[in-house]
């Protein structure tokens, strides 16, 4: 259970991301990911806190936080954000062709 990612809820509605560092009998002691600036991201393994068990909201099921999709780790051992915007997607503008699936709210007459 040591190092696994999770998800932390706090009573103020706040969702963080963190590390368990150590699993103690009805509380985790955590390191909590921390923005640092120029949207770099680490843990903050300087000051851990103690967290009730059943703050963790979510478990991300591994160690490594490059597993969650959510973020990329750099080379100077840092994290940054993935951008998740599809490129690629493209929207259709085109009202020349309608969804053979519409289906008219009018009441028709017989």
């Amino acid at each position: 259970m040591e190092n696994q990612i999770i998800d932390v809820d706090y009573d103020d509605g706040v969702i963080l991301i963190a590390k368990i560092v150590k699993d103690l009998n009805s509380e985790y002691e955590i390191a909590e990911l921390t923005y640092y600036g120029d949207d770099e991201w680490d843990f903050d393994m300087d000051e851990t806190i103690l967290i009730p068990k059943d703050a963790v909201s979510g478990f991300y099921d591994t160690v490594d936080l490059e597993e969650t999709g959510l973020y990329e780790k750099m080379a100077n051992g840092m994290y940054i954000e993935v951008d998740e915007s599809d490129y690629e997607y493209e929207v259709n503008s085109s009202d020349e062709e309608e969804s053979e699936s519409d289906v008219s709210l009018d009441d028709e007459d017989f």
